[in-house]
C-alpha cells in the first residue's frame, strides 16, 4: 500500500512537472516571437489563453489543469509529510513552507486553466496588481504582499545557486541525456531566477509602499525587460531562458529520482 501511494504521488509529481514545462515552453516561445517580431510577452494566464485558442485547445488546457492540480497535490503532501526528509530545522521548515506556496500557486493556475477551458477568460492588464490590491485590503495585507515578494526573491536566488553549484543534479538520475542537457538546464534556472528577482523586487516594493500598481507577474516582468536599453535583446534572452527552464521541467518529469528509492539504490551512471 505504501508503495502504491508513493507511485500515485510520483505520477502526480511527473505530470505536474510536465504541465509546468508545457506552459513555460509556451511563455518562452511567445516571448522570443515578441522580441523578434514585436508584440507583447505573456505570463502564465496569457499562455493558457493562447493555448485555448489553438486546435484542440480545450484538451490542451484541460490537460495542463490536471497537471497543475497534480503538482499542487504533490507539493502539499511533500510539505506536510516531509517526503524528502528535509527535517524541522530552520532550513528544512523554510523549504517546506516554500513548497506550500508553490502548491497554492499551482492550485490557482489549475483553477485559472479550468475557468479558461469552461467559459473562456481574458487576462487582465496586470493580474499581479489586482491580487496585491485585494490582499492589501486585509489586515496586515501590505506585509503579506511584501512577504510574498521576499519569498520570490529567495526562490530566485535559490535558482541561481542551483544553477551555479549544480545542486539540481541531486534530484536527478544521472544519464547521458541529463549530462548533455546540463548547460541548457543551468541557463534555464539562471534565467528563471533573474525573472523571479524582478518579480520579487517589484512585489516587495508594492507591499512596502502600499502601492499595488507596482506589483508585476511573469508577463509584466518580461514586458518590463523590453522597456530597458536593448530591451528586445533582453526579452529574447529571457524568452530563450524560459524555454530552457521548460526543458528543465521536462527533465525532472522524466529523470527525477523516484520517491520509492534513495540515491544509494540508483544504478551507476552510464559511462
Amino acid at each position: 500500500m505504501h508503495e502504491n501511494k508513493n507511485a500515485m504521488l510520483e505520477g502526480a509529481m511527473r505530470a505536474g512537472y510536465g504541465a509546468r514545462g508545457f506552459v513555460y515552453l509556451t511563455i518562452g516561445m511567445l516571448a522570443v516571437f515578441a522580441a523578434v517580431n514585436g508584440g507583447e510577452a505573456e505570463g502564465s494566464t496569457g499562455a493558457l489563453n493562447y493555448l485555448s485558442r489553438q486546435p484542440f485547445g480545450v484538451v490542451l488546457v484541460g490537460g495542463v489543469a490536471l497537471g497543475f492540480f497534480a503538482f499542487a497535490l504533490w507539493r502539499f503532501t511533500d510539505a506536510a509529510l516531509d517526503l524528502e526528509n528535509e527535517g524541522d530545522h530552520a532550513r528544512g521548515a523554510g523549504s517546506r513552507m516554500t513548497k506550500v506556496f508553490s502548491g497554492a500557486a499551482h492550485l490557482f493556475l489549475g483553477a485559472t486553466a479550468v475557468t479558461i477551458m469552461i467559459r473562456g477568460f481574458k487576462a487582465e492588464e496586470n493580474s499581479a496588481a489586482n491580487w496585491s490590491a485585494a490582499v492589501m485590503g486585509a489586515p496586515f495585507g501590505r506585509w503579506a504582499v511584501a512577504l510574498a515578494g521576499l519569498i520570490a526573491i529567495g526562490v530566485g536566488l535559490y535558482f541561481f545557486f542551483k544553477s551555479g553549484a549544480r545542486t539540481y543534479r541531486d534530484d536527478l538520475r544521472e544519464t547521458d541525456v541529463t549530462r548533455w542537457l546540463a548547460p541548457l538546464v543551468r541557463f534555464g534556472l539562471a534565467a528563471h531566477g533573474m525573472v523571479l528577482l524582478i518579480i520579487g523586487g517589484m512585489v516587495t516594493y508594492a507591499g512596502w509602499t502600499t502601492n499595488p500598481d507596482r506589483a508585476v507577474g511573469l508577463g509584466e516582468a518580461l514586458a518590463l525587460l523590453e522597456t530597458q536599453p536593448f530591451g528586445r535583446t533582453l526579452l529574447g534572452l529571457a524568452g530563450a531562458g524560459m524555454v530552457a527552464f521548460a526543458l528543465y521541467c521536462f527533465v525532472l518529469a522524466v529523470y527525477r529520482v523516484p520517491l520509492t528509492i534513495t540515491r544509494s539504490d540508483l544504478p551507476e551512471p552510464v559511462s
